[in-house]
């Protein structure tokens, strides 16, 4: 997220000179403080704190404001629209469908506002993550484990894999699984009131626009533009670490040394 935070989203956000911003899930801060950054910002981030005390981390920063718990406790208890929100806690369709219907019953995003989506791509759009499994209501939680994912394969890895540590579904695909079919039933249900598209690379970034006016609406196509344009730019460096792990990471290593 973060790459995505300092090339695209900070950039947008002084464009648009939006001053409220809500950041959901913020780990150790990285995109906190690329944002915090902004001169006229009023940031509140939403994070249980378990990577790092950020209350601690920005006691002197006035910009920002930390409300410590979990999404679904702390956003009903919100109640001043944001300009834009992004979400990147707990990749599974439960909780971001439930971020949404929340979101969207107090009117927490201004109309002509965005929703920022991380991780929309392969392994968490189609396949639940799971930080705490038992926070999760039995009936919307899938069967997991504690499994390495491979690209292009349904089933959890027994050897090696992407993330073995962190509990997951144990298959990919199907209804109610992963983040970026949480963002589409949830769009199903409010037709006509929100766009949506995605930006490859990185896990995937979803942008989702509040409908506003023609005027607008039609301003939200240069977002669109943008995004296209970031892509083309970016494309080689995500094709090259996906399909070149080994060639970058040997890069990498040949830097430190010289």
């Amino acid at each position: 997220m973060q790459y995505f935070v300092e090339n695209f989203i900070v950039p947008l956000v002084a464009k648009r000179r939006w001053t409220r911003v809500c950041e959901i899930g913020a780990s150790v801060g990285r995109s906190t403080e690329l944002l915090a950054l902004l001169p006229s910002i009023t940031l509140t981030v939403i994070d249980p704190c378990f990577d790092c005390d950020l209350n601690e981390k920005f006691a002197v920063n006035t910009h920002v404001t930390v409300k410590k718990g979990i999404s679904l406790e702390v956003l009903p208890k919100l109640h001043d629209a944001f300009d834009c929100i992004l979400i990147d806690g707990d990749h599974n369709w439960y909780t971001v469908y439930h971020e949404l219907k929340v979101i969207s019953d107090r009117d927490l995003l201004k109309q002509g506002g965005i929703v920022f989506f991380h991780d929309v791509e392969w392994p968490w759009g189609r396949r639940d993550m799971y930080y705490q499994p038992e926070m999760i209501p039995s009936e919307h939680r899938h069967d997991w484990a504690q499994k390495g994912v491979v690209q292009g394969q349904r089933k959890l890895s027994d050897r090696g894999g992407f993330r073995p540590e962190i509990a997951k579904a144990t298959c990919e695909g199907g209804p109610r699984n992963g983040v970026l079919t949480a963002i589409e039933d949830f769009l199903r249900e409010h037709k006509g009131e929100y766009d949506f598209f995605c930006l490859r690379g990185d896990f995937g970034l979803g942008i989702m626009y509040r409908r506003e006016n023609l005027t607008n609406d039609l301003g939200f196509l240069t977002v669109k533009c943008k995004g296209v344009a970031y892509y083309v730019l970016t494309w080689p460096k995500w094709f090259i670490e996906v399909h070149f792990p080994s060639a970058v990471s040997w890069a990498k290593l040949l830097l430190k040394r010289a």
